[in-house]
């Protein structure tokens, strides 16, 4: 799963890739996964752009906010995003599509420090209307949650519509992939020190081959049926081994996201 080109990290990052020999770009991007449904993720969404075509994922978090990524919203007004929702195939003339009110961007939102604080609220016009069946908002992780330590990681999910590769398309069939989350000490390793545990998570495969891609930017990582990432960046090219993607760490934003629910 990938994000489209205009929402791709503007940033070069110096994470050295010994077997190139180069640093390696961040980029935001399911790439090798399955058909899904809304109706088994109610909650996700796809953000478009002005001219309605899929620019990143997000979440629905109550009747008039979701939640996506900082970088999908830097630099853009409001006027300029819709939000399509409770579908599992999106398109440009597709139904279900609300204008965007207001974006609430995180105040400490960095891009040239590995989107440190990769987090924005989306407020819609019209509220959602919940069925609990293909309209219903993410359940979120308390402030307390804890990434999984253990040596052999953690079963999260990603969702998306993003790119299956680098340089292709986005996918009109919601996608998921099973991924590995790693623990704090080999998400940082894999990076090169490069990930702060305390606002990154990791999620990816040993091999490679599997993840988040242009276009899954600001979608949900999932774990325990809570939303605990955000798609933030990865290295460039999509699901490159060793190099997990990495994700905002939902919990460490748990009370900046209540506080900023205002109409």
């Amino acid at each position: 799963m990938l994000q489209n080109q205009d929402l791709c990290l503007a940033v070069v990052v110096g994470l050295a890739i010994a077997a190139l020999g180069q640093a390696a770009p961040l980029q935001g991007r399911v790439v090798n996964g399955t058909n899904s449904s809304v109706l088994k993720y109610p909650f996700v969404v796809s953000i478009r752009s002005y001219d309605g075509a899929h620019s990143c994922g997000g979440s629905i978090i109550s009747e008039y906010f979701v939640m996506t990524a900082a970088h999908c919203t830097n630099g853009r007004s409001a006027s300029t995003l819709s939000v399509q929702y409770g579908v599992t195939d999106i398109s440009v003339s597709g139904p279900n599509v609300l204008g965007v009110r207001k974006i609430i961007q995180h105040e400490a939102f960095d891009p040239n420090h590995q989107n440190a604080n990769d987090i924005s609220l989306l407020m819609v016009y019209i509220p959602f209307k919940f069925d609990g069946i293909k309209v219903a908002p993410v359940k979120l992780p308390t402030v307390s949650f804890a990434t999984p330590q253990s040596d052999a990681g953690a079963e999260g999910v990603l969702i998306g519509w993003g790119l299956n590769e680098t340089g292709g398309s986005v996918q009109e069939t919601l996608q998921e992939v099973f991924l590995k989350i790693y623990s704090d000490e080999e998400c940082t390793s894999r990076h090169n020190g490069q990930t702060d545990p305390k606002y990154h998570i990791c999620g990816g495969v040993d091999e490679g081959g599997k993840g988040q891609c242009s276009g899954d930017s600001g979608g949900p990582l999932m774990y325990n049926d809570e939303q605990v990432g955000i798609v933030s960046w990865s290295v460039k090219p999509c699901t490159v081994a060793p190099y997990p993607g990495v994700y905002c760490k939902v919990s460490q934003y748990i009370d900046w996201i209540r506080n900023n629910q205002i109409a």
